[in-house]
């Protein structure tokens, strides 16, 4: 995985994608709600390599979602 992968840089988005800050709050909780079922293995099995990913992505899944509750207000 890319440091980037997550970033919320619209890294030249295809015209008709949401670029990643866009994705608005329903999203980032639905992709939290997601990762942390996978962290739980409810997902099913988990590797070493795929819950580092996972721990890296929901802590960044979490910002994006601070971010996008901060531009509501």
């Amino acid at each position: 995985m890319r440091d980037d992968d997550f970033s919320l840089i619209d890294d030249d988005a295809n015209d008709g994608e949401r670029p990643v800050f866009d994705m608005g709050t329903e999203h980032w909780q639905e992709e939290i709600d997601f990762l942390e079922q996978r962290l739980r293995g409810e997902q099913g099995d988990i590797d070493k390599d795929d819950k580092e990913t996972c721990t890296e992505a929901l802590a960044i899944a979490k910002e994006n979602l601070a971010n996008c509750l901060k531009r509501q207000k």
